[in-house]
């Protein structure tokens, strides 16, 4: 649920500190930053122990930073879709933050993030040590896309995929152009090779089709269905490997706060995502 109801004095970000969290996938993200400054930032692989290790890594952030708790002004979280657990840990800690310390709360899509992310994973990033703080930069991914869009003219489809076993993934489509950044398929959770069948006969219209397809994220699993669409389709296929970041849920978050899209803390819940059942049916008379 979206409510417009943060005081003028929190409803824009520009020079505000704000949190970011995602814990959707085996990564756990957190950044801290001020506007669109990027303070801190720290990634590290903590499957099954988010629980155990979030808001210490939190207070960790904050302290290298300088920053106090109650300096801060907004809680950015990826509410999903991705892991059950991972997902729910995530919302649930920045909910409890958003309550105890009147924060704005900014729910943003875990596949967007990752998306926005990983169209420019290729160039933009150096492998990073486990728990290691990632100091400066500024929240720009969105402008970079979009300038880079203007300028050739071209539209590029974005394909995030975060594994969900047994040749399933959390995926969705956006799409990024001269006209903008759009979701052109919502996020859910699809059968692979499905899901490549699917985008073949979008990609091939000449109305709407992309230049480009970028698939990014958990890729290794998947790669076989990722081929098979490149071979049939014939247009320029990238496979970007990247892993989520907290910086690209601040960007979104802040996004989202500017335009006054804040949520309400009781009402905000996760994005678990279920199979669509007539793909559960063909999963289960596969099995």
């Amino acid at each position: 649920m979206i409510q417009n109801t943060v005081s003028d004095s929190t409803l824009y970000g520009d020079g505000k500190l704000m949190l970011s969290v995602d814990t959707s996938t085996v990564s756990m993200t957190t950044a801290l930053t001020r506007g669109r400054e990027i303070l801190g930032e720290i990634t590290s692989k903590a499957e099954r122990n988010h629980s155990l290790y979030l808001v210490p890594t939190l207070q960790r952030l904050m302290t290298e930073c300088g920053v106090r708790p109650d300096e801060l002004s907004a809680f950015a979280v990826g509410v999903g879709p991705g892991s059950y657990t991972g997902v729910r840990i995530g919302v649930t800690v920045a909910k409890t933050f958003a309550w105890t310390r009147k924060l704005a709360l900014l729910g943003v899509s875990t596949l967007e993030a990752l998306a926005l992310g990983g169209a420019g994973s290729a160039s933009e990033y150096t492998a990073l040590q486990d728990g290691e703080t990632v100091r400066g930069g500024a929240l720009q991914a969105m402008d970079s896309l979009l300038d880079a869009a203007r300028a050739t003219g071209e539209t590029t489809w974005i394909v995030p995929l975060i594994d969900a076993r047994r040749g399933q993934a959390f995926t969705a489509l956006y799409a990024v152009s001269p006209e903008g950044w759009k979701c052109r398929v919502p996020d859910g959770i699809r059968l692979t090779a499905s899901w490549t069948d699917e985008l073949l006969p979008l990609a091939a219209s000449a109305e709407a089709g992309p230049g480009r397809v970028v698939f990014t994220g958990e890729l290794e699993l998947h790669q076989e269905a990722i081929r098979s669409f490149a071979s049939r389709w014939g247009g320029p296929v990238t496979e970007a490997p990247h892993e989520l970041r907290a910086r690209h849920a601040a960007e979104l978050g802040l996004m989202r706060w500017k335009r006054g899209e804040t949520e309400d803390v009781h009402g905000l819940v996760p994005n678990y995502t279920q199979l669509a059942e007539a793909e559960a049916k063909l999963l289960a008379k596969k099995s």
